[in-house]
């Protein structure tokens, strides 16, 4: 395993501190372990969507006349408590 060094403002250290000391984090390399892990899902997660996105079929063009289709359509959802 690597080791990191980091530099962190009084204010981010007693962040850090305050999230460790909930019990969640073993330290706060842990803490910071869990944030990196976070955001390596995050990214995957959104490649993965984005290349589901280019998957799906043909565009539709978002003009005008769509997106008044889609509020319609969420308005409608929203009064129907979907």
């Amino acid at each position: 395993m690597a080791t990191v060094n980091l530099n962190l403002s009084e204010e981010l250290q007693k962040f850090v501190n305050s999230q460790v000391e909930s019990g969640q984090f073993d330290g706060a390399s842990g803490y910071i372990e869990a944030l990196i892990a976070r955001a390596k899902n995050g990214k995957e997660k959104l490649e993965a969507l984005l290349i589901e996105g280019l998957d799906s079929g043909d565009p539709i063009p978002l003009d005008a006349e769509e997106w008044t289709r889609i509020r319609r359509d969420v308005e409608q959802r929203i009064s129907n408590g979907q």
